[in-house]
């Protein structure tokens, strides 16, 4: 497998998908499990051009993505997609959402593209070779904690968890310059990467919403730390992430309830 050439197909098709996802029109906006978890008819649809467009790369390989019934992660190929990361940025038109593909191989992201088509850039990473926005490449700062401007998410679906979520962010808030909380974890991560923010903190997110994001994260040089489960689990995991010099005290933070 030429792996430099299918990250050029699929950094295209998550582009033409970010696009598509852009200029589209929303016309149905359903609850899934309640309020907070909604999905548009635009989801779909992007997750279905996705779908068609990723299966003559690699024919065998299986198809893992939010907007569908799915088995549990193997071994095999398997494509992980979110076709709209913030999706109720998106339902809002708050212009603060993406496209999210992974490849994993033996249950281990290889290839991540994360496509933010309202300010046209494309984050990307092949295991080994290092992470990009806009063939630029990006590395994580190296801030300790008192200095980070941390990331983070409140769980939205599992509200039982507020008490929980909230506590530990005032805490991130207390020892860290500042939070912040902007719909799309994929996008999340992916600052994360290219410096913009300083660490990352959500007690429950499925894997397409980190499969790709985790990747570039950890290929630009972060340290992201599963808890209550590991990557690829089928059930939602929490997950912390930041650099060397801030990792342990926030780790200390984020596990200490």
């Amino acid at each position: 497998m030429d792996e430099q050439k299918l990250l050029e197909s699929v950094k295209q098709i998550a582009y033409n998908a970010g696009v598509f996802m852009k200029e589209g029109m929303i016309n149905t906006v359903k609850s899934k499990s309640d309020a907070a978890n909604i999905v548009t008819d635009m989801d779909v649809k992007t997750q279905e051009y996705v779908i068609q467009a990723l299966t003559p790369l690699i024919p065998d390989a299986k198809i893992f993505a939010e907007e569908k019934e799915n088995q549990a992660l193997d071994d095999s190929y398997t494509w992980i997609i979110d076709p709209i990361d913030g999706t109720t940025n998106y339902a809002y038109d708050m212009h603060h959402s993406c496209v999210s593909i992974a490849l994993a191989k033996d249950r281990k992201p290889i290839l991540g593209v994360c496509v933010d088509p309202y300010l046209n850039e494309i984050f990307y990473a092949l295991k080994g070779y290092g992470a990009y926005c806009n063939d630029q490449a990006i590395h994580v700062n190296d801030y300790d904690l008192a200095h980070s401007l941390i990331m983070c998410g409140t769980t939205p679906y599992y509200k039982e968890y507020a008490d929980v979520t909230f506590t530990k962010m005032k805490e991130l808030f207390l020892a860290g310059r500042d939070i912040r909380r902007s719909g799309s974890a994929v996008l999340d991560l992916c600052y994360l990467a290219s410096g913009r923010v300083d660490a990352f903190y959500e007690a429950y997110l499925s894997f397409w919403d980190y499969a790709a994001a985790s990747l570039i994260f950890m290929e630009a040089g972060g340290i992201f730390h599963p808890f209550n489960g590991e990557w690829g689990d089928f059930n939602p995991i929490g997950v912390a992430a930041g650099n060397s010099h801030n990792i342990h005290e926030l780790l200390e933070i984020v596990l200490r309830h």
